[in-house]
């Protein structure tokens, strides 16, 4: 029997390696297979993943909050959601400004050998809201 809370763990460390552009460190947390689906782009391995986070540089910062989670275990492998608040900050014309996307992964997690690894982790973009940042 697998904890449950291993899926909040991964997606914890998922958040703080993006958040700290740590993104050589997915590899911690996936499988060379690993793959992701979202709007509007695909990876089809953990190194075009790791090479497709380069994007996130733009933004002086991102900060992910996750939320809500439900899943199970089925032998070794997990198949849950994770709910996300990723917020983006830069800057335009001046302003300060914070892209908030609300986003619900589809997590696929395997346990290999005692470890824990996401074999894929698509999303789906429920939101977005673009403001410029106050005070």
């Amino acid at each position: 029997m697998h904890d449950t809370d291993i899926a909040r763990q991964l997606a914890t460390q998922y958040a703080l390696f993006v958040d700290n552009r740590e993104f050589a460190r997915m590899a911690e947390i996936m499988l060379a297979d690993f793959t992701q689906q979202g709007p509007g782009f695909a990876a089809d391995s953990r190194e075009v993943f790791i090479a497709n986070l380069e994007f996130l540089r733009n933004y002086s910062e991102t900060f992910h909050l996750i939320g809500n989670q439900y899943g199970e275990w089925q032998g070794d492998s997990y198949r849950g959601e994770t709910w996300c608040v990723a917020s983006h900050l830069y800057e335009k014309d001046g302003q300060g400004r914070k892209l908030d996307m609300g986003i619900r992964y589809q997590d696929d997690i395997v346990a290999v050998d005692g470890e824990y690894r996401y074999r894929s982790r698509d999303l789906k973009v429920v939101f977005t809201q673009d403001l410029p940042l106050q005070g």
